[in-house]
């Protein structure tokens, strides 16, 4: 039977983390939930910190471009 079979029965291999042990379920390893924290930390300060003026200026001159168009 196929990969391709088997996800259609809703059959799906094992996963297996970077030390080779198989979860039967399926679920994935303690290290992704920590490095998907780490990454949704490190998104929201990214997210709260204030628009450079240098992109600000540049988007400006975009919308008077734009406008000019119409």
């Amino acid at each position: 039977m196929t990969e391709t079979e088997n996800k259609a029965k809703g059959k799906s291999r094992k996963m297996t983390d970077r030390t080779g042990t198989t979860s039967a379920t399926g679920s994935k390893p303690p290290v992704y939930d920590i490095i998907g924290s780490r990454l949704r930390d490190y998104y929201d300060d990214v997210a709260k910190q204030p628009v450079p003026d240098r992109f600000m200026d540049l988007l400006i001159q975009l919308e008077a471009k734009t406008a000019k168009k119409d």
